[in-house]
């Protein structure tokens, strides 16, 4: 009998320095929040959350807000 492992969802986002040609793309899940996605760019890539400004659409993130 195959075995499904759970997967859990998660989305490709684009991820620029604007002080540079920089961008990498993370594979994220929508339901982390926006401090928590800052503090795993700083962990893995050492960015700091204050340095960081993540936009959807138009529309400047605030920390509590989800990528849902």
């Amino acid at each position: 009998f195959p075995v499904s492992l759970p997967v859990s969802p998660s989305m490709p986002v684009g991820v620029e320095d604007a002080t540079s040609s920089c961008s990498i793309t993370l594979r994220v899940q929508p339901q982390l929040s926006i401090g928590a996605l800052k503090e795993q760019v700083f962990r893995e890539l050492g960015f700091p959350p204050l340095a960081q400004r993540w936009i959807i659409g138009q529309s400047l993130c605030q920390d509590g807000r989800s990528l849902r």
